[in-house]
């Protein structure tokens, strides 16, 4: 019986030096992820300018890039408006986000967080502009006419859905209380389509809008165009340790010049990057400062 004991003993112990040569050579990979410990894996959160599954989608090819280039694991969390960025960011829930201008001056502003990268478009261009539109058919001429008009926005802390729009409209001498109905829409296409199909006579979005969606410019009219503004950023905590700072933002600058930039954000109206500093968003500052203590600017 003791000779039996001590052949099965002996076979275990086999089996589990066998399984052991199988664990240890992942555990020494850096891309098999199995054994890094967790503070190499880091969350994300982005502002929702589609669905959840759209962002997860159009990403997806970047943050696999970001993995190769740093050899950080990222988490994806799903968010339902601007704001639920701004407080995964503040209580530490996410690592790293994706925000408007806006979403960045408050951010910045309340509790601090440090900034990446800047994102630009096509043609390296780092500005977008905010519009007020309506359809040439509806009558509407020009910002005065929009009285007692049905109107959309996209999101309270949107830059160019709400913050800037609001801004020109109340020095046109309009508030939200002259429009005869406000919607908020989340999305700037969903703004864009509400106000192309009629369902509102007029509203505010992003000028790239118009890149994401199939609408026939010719039956549209721009009423009002923002002055530039600096696009979206990517920001991280401020506690962030300074070495995982320095990786990540080196590998979306490298990302950014690749060869194969064309095809990582071929799903995304961002296509690449650049260093930012907190001076770029001045110009949000101002506009938010001007309309600190008006009563239709509720949530500021």
């Amino acid at each position: 019986m003791g000779a039996i004991m001590l052949y099965h003993q002996s076979v275990m112990k086999n089996i589990c030096l066998f399984i052991l040569s199988l664990i240890l050579p992942l555990c020494a990979s850096p891309v098999a992820g199995y054994c890094q410990s967790p503070q190499t894996v880091l969350k994300i959160a982005i502002i929702p300018h589609r669905s959840n599954l759209g962002n997860e989608q159009a990403y997806s090819a970047f943050f696999s890039e970001l993995v190769k280039e740093t050899g950080i694991r990222f988490t994806w969390l799903g968010s339902k408006t601007y704001d639920d960025v701004i407080n995964k960011l503040h209580t530490g829930e996410v690592d790293i986000g994706y925000v408007g201008p806006f979403s960045y001056v408050t951010a910045q502003d309340s509790f601090g967080v440090k900034i990446l990268c800047r994102t630009i478009s096509e043609g390296k261009e780092e500005f977008y502009h905010s519009i007020i539109v309506t359809r040439k058919d509806s009558g509407i001429q020009r910002l005065q006419d929009l009285k007692g008009k049905s109107f959309s926005f996209t999101d309270p802390d949107s830059t160019s859905g709400y913050l800037f729009p609001l801004a020109r409209l109340i020095a046109s001498g309009i508030s939200q209380e002259d429009f005869s109905e406000v919607r908020f829409l989340k999305r700037h296409v969903n703004s864009l389509l509400a106000v192309y199909k009629g369902h509102v006579d007029a509203g505010a979005t992003s000028i790239t809008s118009f890149n994401k969606i199939d609408v026939n410019m010719a039956e549209m009219r721009i009423l009002w165009q923002s002055e530039p503004i600096y696009r979206g950023l990517w920001v991280a905590r401020k506690d962030l340790p300074e070495e995982q700072f320095t990786k990540i933002q080196q590998a979306m600058l490298q990302i950014s010049a690749s060869p194969k930039s064309d095809e990582i954000f071929k799903e995304l109206s961002t296509k690449g990057f650049k260093v930012g500093k907190d001076s770029d968003y001045d110009n949000v500052r101002d506009v938010i400062k001007r309309l600190r203590g008006i009563k239709s600017m509720t949530n500021l």
